[in-house]
């Protein structure tokens, strides 16, 4: 979806609420901090958004940019991407942790990757996940991210090869970062096996190790949700 076209939409959306008494165009404007001129300039065509103002608006409305797109277009982007490119989907760490596939409404957003660099990328699977969408993307808060800094900076979305839960390295003298989840937490860094603990050593080493204790019966790739294999941030 252009810009433009996400503007348009969002002119649309917040007539439609104002016309059904949801809100008032003064009151969107004090919420989002924006002066009522600046708005009304935005609803009535004269002017469009920064991306800054269009996230404090979406924020302040509480929705997301899939909540602007309709529904076909969406099936039909996700059905068929961009030739030679690949939709990876924008899910939390609960649901990469536990879930093979994913319902369009556990789907928070979505990248496209050129599928030539993911087919290039090797799996190591420990377990049995051949069923399972390989490639997912998360987005971990500040205190994930913290220990792992400047490899991956607070906000970053990380790709996630699920089907490369392997303890061994990616490539020779260079060790893996991994995405886990254990206790509702999901957590980064290089990992190893102690005893009956998967350890997650930070890059920062100011920053405390994790311990996830491997419960009876289970194994430490069950915590694993997988080799983060890109890392892109906004500038």
């Amino acid at each position: 979806m252009r810009l433009q076209d996400l503007q348009d939409k969002l002119r649309a959306h917040i007539r439609a609420r104002i016309d059904r008494r949801e809100m008032t165009g003064s009151g969107l404007s004090r919420e989002a901090g924006f002066q009522q001129g600046h708005l009304s300039n935005f609803l009535n065509a004269r002017r469009g958004l920064s991306l800054e103002s269009m996230d404090r608006l979406l924020e302040t409305l509480n929705i997301g940019v899939l909540d602007l797109a309709d529904l076909k277009d969406l099936q039909q982007q996700v059905a068929f991407p961009s030739a030679g490119f690949e939709n990876v989907a924008l899910v939390s760490g609960e649901q990469a942790a536990r879930l093979p596939r994913f319902t369009p409404e556990q789907v928070h957003d979505s990248r496209s990757f050129s599928r030539s660099f993911l087919r290039r990328l090797k799996p190591n699977d420990a377990s049995n996940r051949s069923e399972w969408l390989r490639f997912v993307l998360l987005r971990l808060d500040a205190r994930a991210a913290a220990g792992m800094f400047p490899h991956i900076p607070a906000g970053a979305t990380l790709l996630v090869d699920r089907h490369y839960n392997s303890l061994q390295p990616y490539r020779r003298s260079r060790p893996n970062i991994y995405a886990a989840h254990a206790e509702a937490r999901s957590l980064i860094g290089y990992a190893s096996v102690s005893g009956d603990h998967l350890v997650l050593r930070p890059h920062n080493p100011q920053y405390p190790v994790e311990l996830v204790r491997i419960e009876r019966g289970r194994s430490y790739h069950d915590y694993i949700v997988g080799r983060v294999c890109h890392v892109g941030f906004e500038v």
